[in-house]
């Protein structure tokens, strides 16, 4: 049986998406849209390099083909217009099944008119944010007691604080899922260019705080490294994802071990076994994924404007 994959969008990201695709197991026909032709030519390039048995790919530059139907759409485009283009490809495509990458839409409003576009049309859809696939933060979240307090805290240097934030926003509501915070502190956030034209960054720190939870986002240390901390009542994990190992701290006692963290090829690789075979895929939904999005609205709100009294948040 063919599996029929639409890949929408072959710059970094969706590359990485293809790799994943290319080392499945599963017979796949894939169908590449990218509208920049030395980004095609470079993905031609790079994936002759690698062994794709049962891999029929094909690469276009606009929508101008016959094919109708899909088994599963990736999205892998820049946030802007996200919403007009999905009310295109439902509209174009027969599909049933949808990956958005993150950021999923600039606004609450675009947000909230594509949920109720997917619901109709019976497509199931699911966010781009998969620390809930790697298994050191499953772990977390099995130890992790009910109504307990949390505290998750990243460090790291430069790490794309603004178009990150989302993975850890969703990373708490993952691991508590409890949508309660009331106060958001960003005064020491300043507003740099996006390497992508027309978006921007936020560097500094962020600090989210409720009556018993925060979340703090710091990408001015000094370490190259991406470090995790995770607080509860009674736990700490120390999670340095770039050197891929864990220390947790309970009851005076230390433990220090490896971890292994997912690269997006193989996330994808591992994405697809799992839909095809009928599996649960740990994914955010796009409903599950709204509580985080409307957090990070809401965080960076002031740092932004509003056109036509509907804010939009220009990172992607």
């Amino acid at each position: 049986m063919i599996t029929k994959i639409l890949l929408i969008g072959c710059g970094n990201i969706g590359f990485r998406h293809l790799e994943g695709l290319l080392k499945s197991d599963l017979t796949l026909e894939i169908t590449v849209i990218e509208k920049l032709n030395d980004k095609i030519e470079s993905s031609k390039k790079k994936i002759n390099e690698l062994n794709f048995n049962k891999k029929k790919i094909f690469f276009y530059d606009n929508f101008l083909f016959n094919k109708k139907s899909f088994d599963l759409l990736i999205c892998a485009t820049t946030s802007n217009k996200r919403y007009e283009l999905l009310k295109f490809l439902v509209k174009k495509f027969i599909f049933s099944r949808i990956i958005l990458e993150k950021l999923a839409f600039q606004n609450s409003y675009d947000y909230k008119k594509a949920l109720k576009l997917l619901n109709k049309n019976n497509i199931s859809s699911w966010v781009n944010c998969p620390r809930r696939e790697q298994k050191i933060y499953k772990e977390i979240k099995n130890d992790f007691k009910k109504n307990d307090k949390l505290s998750i805290q990243v460090f790291g240097n430069r790490w794309n604080l603004a178009s990150n934030s989302i993975h850890f926003f969703d990373l708490f509501y993952f691991l508590k899922n409890d949508d309660h915070f009331f106060n958001s502190n960003t005064e020491t956030l300043k507003k740099i260019p996006s390497k992508h034209k027309n978006f921007y960054e936020l560097t500094g720190l962020l600090k989210i705080k409720s009556k018993k939870d925060v979340i703090l986002l710091n990408d001015q240390k000094v370490s190259r490294d991406i470090i995790v901390k995770i607080k509860t009542s009674d736990k700490e994990y120390i999670v340095n994802e770039t050197k891929q190992f864990v220390k947790i701290k309970c009851d005076k006692k230390k433990i220090e071990k490896k971890i292994k963290i997912f690269q997006q090829n193989e996330l994808t690789t591992i994405l697809i076994k799992k839909i095809f075979s009928n599996q649960d895929i740990n994914l955010p939904t796009l409903t599950e994924a709204y509580s985080p999005h409307k957090l990070l609205y809401f965080s960076f709100k002031k740092h932004f404007i509003i056109k036509n009294k509907v804010f939009n948040c220009p990172i992607t």
